[in-house]
């Protein structure tokens, strides 16, 4: 009974993490092949995001980016809608009178 049990947890597990994997695949909108010589500020640089979007984009790929290999597809992080608007901060300038001011709360 209990290698019955133990198989079950073991397929359930295994199925919610190639479901996770699954997922993250499918919410990516954008993705690249690694070439030979690549490295994640190369990557990110030609992408024109920032590193740190580019290695949260990519969970598996280290903080040091030394497990990089050729033919591995990256998720490469797409940019957010443009701003439909803009404000320069001027000194004495507080969260709250800039959110008043374009009707949205300080949150956003």
């Amino acid at each position: 009974m209990f290698a019955r049990i133990s198989l079950f947890a073991l397929v359930t597990a295994l199925g919610a993490i190639m479901g996770a994997n699954v997922l993250a695949q499918t919410s990516c909108q954008a993705t690249y092949t690694v070439v030979f010589g690549d490295n994640c500020v190369a990557i990110a640089a030609k992408f024109n995001v920032s590193d740190a979007a580019l290695l949260a984009a990519n969970p598996a790929v280290d903080s040091n980016c030394d497990n990089l290999f050729v033919g591995q597809q990256l998720c490469i992080p797409t940019a957010p809608a443009s701003c439909q608007a803009q404000y320069t901060v001027k000194s004495g300038d507080v969260c709250i009178s800039i959110a008043n001011m374009f009707n949205i709360t300080a949150a956003h």
